[in-house]
C-alpha cells in the first residue's frame, strides 16, 4: 500500500511536469517578443535624441553667428565714429590754425617795425594753445579708445559667457544621453 500511495504521488509528479513543459515554450516566446518590442523602443528614443542634439548644436551655432555679426557691426560702427569725428576735428583745426596764421602774417606785414617781439610772444602763446588743443584731443581720443577697448571687452565677456553657458547645456544634455544609453544598455 505504501508503494500505490508512492505510485499515485510520482503520477501527479509526472502530470505536473508534462503541463510545465507545455506551459514555458509559449511564455519563453512571449518574453522575446517583449524584449524585441522593447529593444525597438530604445532605437527609436536614440534616434530622438539624435535629432535633439542635431537642432541644439545647430541653434548654437546660429546663435553664435549671430553674436559675432552683431559685435562685428558696433565694432565697425563705432569705428566709422570715431575716425568721422577725428576727421572732423582735425578739419576744424587746420582750418583755425590757417586763419590764425593768415591773420599774423597780415599784422606781422603791417606792422614788423617794432612789434618783432610782441610777435614772438603771440606765435609763442598761439604754439602752447596748439599743444593744449592737441594735448586735450589726444587725451579725449585716449579716452573714447579705452572706453571702446572697456566695452569690446565687456561684449567679449558676455559672447564668452554666453558659449560657456550654452556649452554647459550642451555637456548637461550629453550627460543625459549618455544616462538614457547606460540605461538602454542595460535593457539589452
Amino acid at each position: 500500500m505504501p508503494e500505490d500511495h508512492l505510485l499515485e504521488r510520482l503520477e501527479k509528479l509526472e502530470g505536473i511536469v508534462e503541463t510545465t513543459v507545455q506551459i514555458i515554450p509559449p511564455l519563453i516566446n512571449d518574453l522575446s517578443r517583449r524584449i524585441d518590442g522593447l529593444r525597438e523602443e530604445v532605437r527609436g528614443m536614440e534616434a530622438k535624441l539624435e535629432g535633439r542634439i542635431q537642432a541644439v548644436e545647430t541653434k548654437l551655432e546660429e546663435r553664435i553667428q549671430e553674436v559675432e555679426t552683431r559685435l562685428e557691426g558696433q565694432i565697425q560702427q563705432v569705428k566709422t565714429e570715431l575716425e568721422d569725428r577725428i576727421q572732423r576735428t582735425e578739419t576744424k583745426l587746420e582750418s583755425r590754425i590757417q586763419q590764425v596764421e593768415a591773420k599774423l602774417e597780415d599784422r606781422i606785414q603791417q606792422v614788423e617795425t617794432g612789434l618783432e617781439g610782441r610777435i614772438q610772444e603771440v606765435e609763442t602763446r598761439l604754439g602752447g594753445r596748439i599743444q593744449d588743443v592737441e594735448t586735450k584731443l589726444e587725451g579725449r581720443i585716449q579716452a573714447v579708445e579705452s572706453k571702446l577697448e572697456g566695452r569690446i571687452e565687456n561684449l567679449r565677456q558676455e559672447v564668452k559667457t554666453e558659449i560657456n553657458t550654452a556649452f554647459n547645456k550642451a555637456m548637461l544634455l550629453f550627460t543625459a544621453i549618455g544616462a538614457v544609453l547606460a540605461l538602454l544598455t542595460l535593457f539589452r
